[in-house]
């Protein structure tokens, strides 16, 4: 066989082997663990407060008002999602069911605020310091909490990071630490403008659980957007 004859079955070779690598790569870059869109199965949609939450099948809605209204107007909480644990038991027909009781210590809210102080002018970077601003009306540790104002409130863990990880929205992000009922938390903030309002995300766990659900935090506040009355920020 002449060399010109080899070189080109081994070009077509390598073009036929390029391809295969190719469409193997595409398929696994289309692939979603949950479907093509990428939400997770259940769907809070809020358009009283403009925001769709969605989460797992084993977390469950630990608080939310029927009528979609805030739950607390002085934090500005909306609602409250929490991990399950799972397990199978028998009705009194002598059917099988899955029943989920919520995690101890393991909380996600979303608070919501449009009010006095936020202007066309107030940016982000305006409100995380206002949060982080004991003088403040807005700070985080006597503003966003459940049941009742942190005793004490450790300490800032890491400095503010802004990503653009969670469906199209930009946050800024805030880790944390405080003792609640003499048990020790971890926690992270997520602050996200939306016109003359924001959201605070907030996910806090005891800090024997926090690495536990981590994963599954992200997963949720990644499947997080704003509604508008048309328009959704969809990611």
């Amino acid at each position: 066989m002449k060399p010109t004859k080899i070189l080109k079955i081994a070009i077509a070779s390598l073009l036929i082997i390029a391809c295969a690598l190719s469409m193997f790569g595409c398929k696994g870059k289309n692939k979603s663990e949950h479907g093509p869109d990428g939400k997770l199965p259940n769907q809070h949609e809020n358009l009283r407060y403009y925001f769709q939450q969605g989460y797992r099948t084993d977390w469950c809605i630990k608080e939310v008002d029927s009528d979609k209204r805030m739950l607390d107007r002085d934090t500005g909480l909306v609602m409250v999602l929490t991990p399950a644990t799972a397990e199978e038991k028998t009705d009194e027909n002598g059917k099988a069911k899955t029943v989920y009781t919520p995690v101890d210590g393991v909380e996600y809210c979303i608070y919501y605020y449009n009010g006095e102080g936020i202007m066309m002018t107030t940016s982000r970077s305006d409100i995380v310091t206002w949060l982080q601003d004991a003088d403040s009306k807005f700070f985080f540790n006597n503003k966003h909490y459940r049941t009742s104002p942190r005793d004490t409130f450790l300490q800032i863990g890491e400095p503010v990071t802004t990503t653009a990880e969670y469906s199209k929205l930009q946050f800024s992000t805030v880790s944390y630490t405080f003792t609640k009922d003499g048990e020790n938390y971890v926690g992270v903030y997520n602050l996200v403008m939306a016109g003359l309002e924001y959201f605070v995300v907030t996910f806090e766990a005891k800090e024997d659980l926090y690495d536990q659900y981590k994963d599954q935090y992200l997963e949720t506040i990644g499947d997080f957007r704003r509604k508008g009355w048309e328009t959704s920020d969809v990611g």
